[in-house]
């Protein structure tokens, strides 16, 4: 991170470029937390300044014109540029319209709460400055959290889901008309696409204080107000109650969801519009939770499961899944002593009844009845002649 620093200084020097740190990394550094993420706002072409800066650093860069962001991926550290901004909003749910060219202070002005309002130049006539024009510092000091303005989550409600990371991840309590906005805002996560509540959901999988994250989220109504009937069961508590993050998104969904009752679990995963391997780890899970015997034929229901569903589950009711999961494997692992071919050369044709055939060997010998081919040719051969004194 400082060789990339150094060479952010260089070249804004060189290019006459003003380059600010803003945001997250200067929070969560006053805060005596690791800088994970650095975010610079640049006096100029972002776009620009991040190929010269991926080229020196022998990363990679990409842009986004339409609102004047880049990134630079680099050693694997990831820096996210963006030209100093001004941003309106049409309507609520919508994506900012955005005017390039402001200063600093109009810059921090649009952002979501004072502790994120904070700046500090790298380059040009203001370096070493800090910049702080809403008291964000004596906000992280006091352990608040404030948001911008009276219209802020009307603007972008996803602000609520990370004002609950920002309050887990640093200990802020809200300020009280921030509270009043909370409890007012949820409103305003309707016209959010299911796209962005799964990107905040994923963010939220990458914080180190899940739970406490998701605890804020339930208490405040943002959970409910993302989806009717969406909130934190007291299973789920108990899940992930020891399991500080980083949490994989799909297994975090799955136990978020899996316990729900049906409706509120299909309302859920329509609303937050999860890939298809978060949604099959969900229906996984849940079929698991559900399933209410260990009987070969059970288990054979089950058996198509993946391994995040098996998780999810496993965290949600460990010690009935334990036991479910290890007879589980065991089916899985369970052939029949005979193959088609053996069976097919004892009079058994192909086709539907060879198929039962197989799979009543299989069953045998997972219950121990069968102990090896002899068992196996015996029980075949009785089968086929009960099968011609019925007949008969």
């Amino acid at each position: 991170m400082r060789s990339i620093l150094r060479a952010t200084r260089e070249a804004a020097a060189e290019a006459g470029l003003e380059v600010w740190a803003v945001g997250g990394c200067l929070r969560d550094l006053c805060a005596g937390l690791g800088v994970r993420d650095l975010d610079l706002a640049v006096a100029g072409d972002a776009g620009r300044f991040a190929s010269d800066l991926a080229h020196r650093s022998g990363g990679r860069a990409g842009v986004e014109e339409r609102f004047g962001t880049a990134w630079v991926d680099a050693g694997g550290l990831r820096l996210d540029l963006a030209g100093l901004r001004t941003e309106t909003y049409a309507r609520p749910g919508a994506l900012p319209a955005v005017r390039l060219g402001a200063t600093i202070e109009d810059d921090l002005g649009r952002r979501d709460f004072s502790v994120n309002a904070v700046a500090l130049g790298l380059s040009g006539p203001r370096t070493g400055e800090v910049v702080d024009p809403y008291g964000g510092l004596a906000d992280l000091a006091a352990r608040r959290l404030r948001v911008l303005h009276p219209r802020s989550f009307a603007d972008d409600a996803t602000r609520l889901w990370r004002g609950a990371r920002y309050a887990a991840r640093v200990g802020l309590r809200p300020t009280a008309e921030t509270a009043r906005l909370i409890e007012e805002g949820g409103r305003w996560l309707a016209p959010v696409s299911g796209r962005r509540l799964w990107a905040e959901l994923e963010r939220t999988a990458e914080e180190r204080r899940v739970l406490a994250t998701l605890r804020l989220l339930d208490r405040w109504g943002v959970l409910e107000a993302t989806s009717a009937g969406l909130r934190l069961p007291a299973v789920s508590v108990r899940a992930l109650r020891r399991r500080p993050g980083p949490i994989g998104v799909d297994v975090l969904l799955a136990v978020l969801l899996a316990p729900l009752d049906a409706p509120e679990r299909e309302r859920a995963r329509q609303r937050l519009s999860p890939p298809r391997e978060a949604a099959e780890a969900v229906r996984d899970a849940t079929r698991l939770l559900e399933a209410s015997s260990m009987e070969p034929e059970a288990l054979d229901r089950i058996a198509d499961t993946g391994q995040v569903g098996r998780t999810a589950a496993r965290w949600i009711e460990p010690e009935r899944q334990h036991a479910l999961q290890r007879e589980l494997r065991r089916w899985e692992r369970t052939r029949a002593h005979l193959d088609g071919r053996a069976i097919e050369a004892m009079g058994v044709p192909a086709g539907p009844r060879l198929g039962v055939m197989l799979r009543r060997l299989r069953r045998e010998r997972y219950l121990g009845t069968l102990t090896g081919v002899a068992d196996a040719r015996r029980a075949v051969r009785a089968w086929l002649a009960e099968e011609r004194t019925d007949d008969a």
